[in-house]
């Protein structure tokens, strides 16, 4: 979803960022289970209810060249982009939610998260 990195705009990054700046090889199997944790942890603080952490679904995709960290459902994909909203239910029955002028739709096929620009 996101290509351009800001820091303090998204948490998961910016843990993420300092990982690899470390030297940490974060598409490691192994370094999944650290990753979740951590990631759980910044959702206890940040979520109205810190019990909906148990919707953090994720993979750790890569090849040669790019790592992609892909939501595996609708509301981990919102939380992986920095977006915590805060009607969880009703993202995992629609799939999407409307924020600004923003209308974001989760893939569950292709696992992606897109957006439309509205008029408002």
């Amino acid at each position: 979803m996101g290509c351009e990195y800001k820091t303090g705009y998204n948490p998961f990054q910016d843990f993420l960022l300092q990982l690899i700046l470390y030297g940490a090889d974060i598409s490691n199997k192994k370094m999944k289970r650290d990753i979740h944790s951590a990631f759980s942890l910044i959702l206890q603080n940040v979520l109205n209810n810190p019990n909906d952490v148990v919707y953090l679904d994720f993979d750790i995709v890569s090849d040669k060249n790019h790592i992609k960290v892909v939501g595996k459902n609708a509301i981990s994909a919102f939380w992986l982009s920095g977006l915590f909203p805060s009607n969880i239910d009703y993202i995992l029955k629609n799939n999407n939610i409307k924020t600004g002028n923003r209308i974001y739709k989760y893939n569950k096929k292709t696992k992606l998260l897109t957006y439309t620009i509205v008029d408002e």
